[in-house]
């Protein structure tokens, strides 16, 4: 076996060069190639710096407020996340980047390398123990190494989630949705045209392909079924996308086509009414569409609808379905039919049980209905009921044997197994992050890395909101130093990363309310990315609900009860984590206070604004899991809100 030294890019701060001096030493002893700035004579140039980080194996960041307040080291941590996101190309476990803390720094100040696991020396911790514990961490994620093999689990690879969206199993939710929409497909009255909504990896493709299947098999016979025209955006090269013609041409299968006048649309629907068979346009990522190319593809496909409603014959028909990641373009009333809309949701505990319990079956396996109920709701915390990973998670239970999932499904390792891929290759992926035109985003298939990094620090900061503002964002340029300095490298304003943000794949749709809210889903799995511990989490909810209630303050009417109410529940889950003890008397007074602080608008009285408060926490999940811990509580909270109780 060929001998091999794995190569280390030390990065650390001028100030900490005595630390850093016995880190590389003890390195090298343990056998590590070590490139580390002081010993390269003629300075740091940015030569040296990319040559050396192409070259090394795995990058470790000595962190302390030095670090954070080097503009040299934040060049070059940027450097290390896009050698890591490319080597996660090809490996999604792929660990490039390593953290020794070596003085005290904080989770906000440390930006985007707080979501690595830290070695520490700080306080009374052994330099000498620390490194050796960094030494471990850095044979735990050596992949591959010329010569040599160390393999990191006996698992089978995990998801490629680059790839499409993955097939899910007939989830029973789904089947609810496809009979709806084929229901109306087929039914003289209709809705015969769709709009499927959802975020990445939720399964529109895997929608759509079912929603074909089932078709077919309630087709009966060929002279009553449906001929298709499908086309996905992303197959099609620029030039097609942008042309309504060739558009049209692929959704009807009518080579023919060369322009869309009164006349060929007209001959579109003579041929469906001489065929006796209905026809179906399927439209996936429509979202890649422009929106002047969107509005003329559906006034076409409208126009040849109306021709075929009123004079093809009967239970001829077309329809429509179009698969979306976003609604903007294609909710108008005109021209008609309106679209019905469909928003794919994640699966809920029920759900996932019902498919733990497909598998058991398919396993041979007999389990109890206890462990059915607890493990679909460790299954559920873990994947939060996206269908790309809970189809994975199934596949992990298999080849497990069912064996200490109460111990093993809720640790934060099997989590960046399983969901961490999903994230750092779907969710943040320049696919999903940079998928529309306009203002001054990316085109079509770029994908700054600077723009990148801004969007990525924005969700870090968004991740513990459920509502947000430009307002919450201009918080945390005063208070968060990364995400200021990777704003200013993007060259954004607060307003342009706005605009990167509601164009991203990863907000809540439709949305009719001024504020942006991520996806449910898609929030909790990003929290938990970016906070990796109770003490983490807790003291982002803590900045949390005191910006929140400052920003209260300044709202009227029901902004103001929308406030009230985040605070509340910010609060709730932080004393949650780490001061149960604490919840009723703090989670008391501070309803009292906020209910009193509610004051009359122009619109509202301050009784209906109370009202509306109570309503709102009634209807909030989240609210109330979170006081589940102090029986009764919620209740109280309620009255004192409704009623400013206990005055």
């Amino acid at each position: 076996m060929t001998e091999y030294r794995q190569k280390l890019f030390l990065s650390t701060a001028e100030e900490d060069s005595q630390v850093a001096g016995l880190t590389a030493s003890r390195l090298s002893e343990l056998g590590y190639e070590v490139f580390y700035w002081q010993d390269h004579r003629g300075g740091r140039f940015p030569e040296q710096i990319e040559e050396a980080m192409n070259g090394a194996d795995a990058f470790v960041a000595l962190l302390s407020p030095a670090f954070v307040a080097s503009n040299w080291c934040r060049r070059e941590v940027h450097l290390a996340i896009l050698r890591e996101e490319d080597q996660r190309r090809t490996d999604p476990r792929a660990t490039f980047i390593h953290v020794m803390e070596i003085q005290e720094t904080s989770d906000p100040a440390a930006g985007l390398l707080r979501i690595y696991d830290r070695v520490s020396v700080t306080g009374s911790a052994d330099l000498t123990a620390a490194i050796a514990d960094l030494s471990r961490q850095l044979q735990l994620g050596e992949h591959a190494l010329s010569g040599t093999t160390v393999l990191m689990r006996p698992e089978a690879p995990p998801p490629d989630f680059r790839a499409g969206e993955t097939s899910s199993p007939a989830f029973r939710n789904r089947t609810d949705e496809l009979e709806k929409v084929i229901n109306g497909l087929t039914g003289a009255g209709g809705p015969h045209f769709w709009l499927v909504i959802a975020a990445p990896q939720l399964g529109k493709t895997w929608f759509l392909a079912k929603m074909l299947a089932e078709l077919e098999d309630a087709a009966g016979s060929p002279s009553s079924g449906w001929s298709v025209g499908r086309v996905d955006v992303r197959d099609q090269p620029p030039e097609v996308r942008g042309n309504v013609t060739a558009l049209l041409a692929l959704l009807f299968n009518r080579p023919w086509l060369v322009t869309t006048d009164q006349d060929s649309l007209l001959r579109i629907a003579q041929e469906i009414c001489t065929s006796r068979k209905s026809w179906l346009c399927l439209l996936d990522r429509a979202e890649m569409l422009d929106v002047g190319t969107a509005l003329a593809l559906r006034s076409c496909i409208s126009q040849i609808y109306d021709l075929v409603r009123r004079n093809g014959p009967a239970g001829v028909r077309v329809g429509l379905v179009v698969a979306s990641r976003r609604e903007d373009k294609w909710r108008s009333v005109a021209p008609p039919p309106r679209l019905s809309t469909l928003v794919l949701t994640e699966f809920s505990v029920e759900i996932v049980e019902d498919a733990l319990r497909d598998l058991a079956a398919e396993m041979g396996r007999t389990i109890g209905a206890d462990t059915y109920a607890q493990t679909a709701t460790l299954v559920h915390q873990l994947g939060q009921g996206l269908p790309a990973l809970l189809s994975h998670c199934l596949q992990w239970i298999r080849t497990q044997e069912w064996m200490e999932l109460e111990r093993r499904l809720p640790t934060q390792e099997l989590f960046e197994e399983l969901a961490q891929p999903y994230i750092q290759t779907g969710l943040l992926s320049p696919d999903s992050l940079f998928s529309w035109n306009g203002g001054r985003r990316p085109h079509q298939g770029e994908c700054p890395a600077p723009a990148r990094l801004a969007l990525e620090h924005a969700f870090r900061i968004l991740a513990p909101y459920r509502i947000f503002t430009q307002s919450h964002l201009r918080h945390y340029l005063d208070t968060d130093q990364s995400f200021a300095d990777a704003l200013r490298d993007a060259e954004w304003s607060i307003e342009d990363l706005w605009q990167a943000i509601s164009g991203t794949a990863l907000l809540r749709r439709p949305l009719d309310e001024p504020w942006q809210e991520l996806h449910a889903a898609i929030r909790r799995l990003l929290y938990r990315y970016y906070f990796k511990s109770d003490t983490q989490r807790a003291a982002a909810h803590r900045e949390a609900s005191e910006f929140v209630r400052v920003w209260s303050d300044r709202q009227p009417g029901k902004e103001q009860v929308i406030g009230l109410v985040e605070a509340l529940w910010h609060e709730a889950v932080a004393l949650s984590l780490d001061e149960h003890a604490r919840m009723e008397e703090s989670l008391t007074e501070s309803a009292r206070k906020l209910s009193h602080a509610l004051a009359d608008s122009s619109a509202y009285s301050v009784s209906e604004l109370r009202a509306y408060a109570a309503d709102r926490m009634r209807n909030d999940e989240e609210l109330q899991a979170s006081l589940s811990p102090v029986n009764g509580l919620f209740d109280r909270l309620v009255a004192i809100i409704e009623t400013a109780a206990d005055s």
